[in-house]
């Protein structure tokens, strides 16, 4: 059975959840690297960016593959009922993971955004890709000079999302290993297993 249940999720709903983990485990690293290398040529004033654009492209395609999948899942999700949490939750802790799920999912959305809106903005004439398609439409307009779409503001955007999203990832993994090690229900299981 594809779907969830009351009390496990469904092979639909673990599998786009472990695949976004492991997107978001290459990504965020593929970013500081993108970054690392953006500086080096900065600094030694190098022309040669084909380093650059090969780890960029790899960057983008992977981040719109985490935007659709994260739309994805959250269709999947409004369409089939969520597993119950277990009735040894008290109201707060009840209250904490389901904020921590619209955070995530916030963040999930609002990650890949605010980069292909940086990207959108960014000034100078640097490809948006999807796979090696390089003509991805921006989604707000080209800053200019005067502009008031400077993809400074969605850098900043772009980099609070990771710094947040750490934090609220760091919750998340470390309530389901409490749920695993101490509390000893089957809450990691229900997304390791289905059961």
């Amino acid at each position: 059975m594809l779907r969830n249940t009351a009390s496990s999720w469904g092979p639909v709903s673990r599998n786009l959840h472990w695949l976004i983990a492991v997107m978001i485990a290459v990504q965020v690293p593929l970013g500081f690297y993108m970054n690392d290398v953006y500086k080096e040529l900065i600094a030694t004033r190098s022309n040669d960016y084909s380093l650059l654009l090969q780890v960029s492209q790899l960057h983008h395609t992977n981040g719109f593959l985490i935007l659709i999948l994260t739309t994805l899942r959250l269709g999947w999700r409004i369409g089939n009922p969520t597993p119950e949490l277990p009735r040894a939750l008290v109201a707060y802790q009840r209250h904490l993971a389901r904020l921590t799920h619209v955070f995530l999912y916030a963040l999930l959305l609002a990650f890949p955004l605010s980069g292909w809106a940086t990207l959108s903005a960014y000034e100078g004439e640097f490809p948006i890709y999807f796979f090696a398609w390089e003509q991805v439409p921006r989604i707000v307009p080209q800053a200019i000079d005067g502009s008031h779409a400077p993809y400074e503001f969605y850098a900043a955007i772009h980099k609070a999302c990771w710094r947040i999203g750490a934090v609220v990832l760091g919750l998340h993994v470390v309530a389901a290993l409490w749920h695993h090690v101490v509390v000893k229900d089957n809450v990691l299981n229900r997304m390791l297993k289905g059961g």
